[in-house]
């Protein structure tokens, strides 16, 4: 689904924003950090809006989250629209929860494109200046995926492959694991 390009590149910077808060308010990242900062500026003017209606459910603020799920099937339901337009289908609103199915795909294609963004980021940050405080943001969005890879992967030395090894699995999950996602949801519609 790539027929506005310009469209989804934006679409997907203002999901992805959405996730990143989403993430860092899980992990209780501090207001103050750069990271929530940026975060929380690119989304704040919408989920102004989307708390009131959310707040009503337990547990943790999910509003960011909703807002990149709306983003993302705003998206999807455009484009689904324009190919049912094209080929001339009059039925637009059978195309409905497929459109929503693929937003929920899309925010988990984000979520994994966060955390690998975060992994190269700890990485590049530790070599570069260890003390910037975007480090403390980013690790914590890794840590609790590197401390479990840790305890089966011990450090070689000074080297620790266990961001490596992490990249890995992400980049596994999103060609497989998503892209198969992806395809069923395609192949049902």
């Amino acid at each position: 689904m790539n027929e506005w390009p310009l469209m989804n590149g934006l679409a997907s910077i203002v999901a992805g924003m959405a996730v990143l808060r989403y993430l860092l308010e899980g992990v209780q990242v501090s207001r103050h950090n750069p990271l929530m900062k940026m975060a929380v500026v690119s989304s704040e003017f919408a989920l102004q809006w989307i708390r009131p209606l959310i707040s009503s459910l337990p547990g943790r603020d999910r509003s960011a989250l909703f807002w990149a799920w709306l983003v993302n099937f705003v998206m999807a339901m455009s484009q689904l629209s324009w190919r049912a337009f094209v080929s001339r289908d009059e039925a637009v609103w059978h195309l409905l929860p497929w459109g929503m199915a693929l937003a929920v795909v899309d925010v988990i294609q984000q979520m994994l494109y966060v955390w690998m963004a975060a992994v190269f980021l700890m990485a590049l940050l530790s070599w570069v200046n260890p003390f910037s405080p975007l480090l403390v943001g980013v690790e914590a969005l890794v840590r609790p995926f590197l401390e479990v890879l840790r305890r089966f992967i011990p450090p070689l030395g000074r080297i620790d492959l266990s961001p490596v090894i992490l990249m890995i699995f992400f980049q596994f999950t999103l060609t497989v694991g998503i892209g198969a996602l992806e395809m069923l949801v395609q192949r049902l519609m």
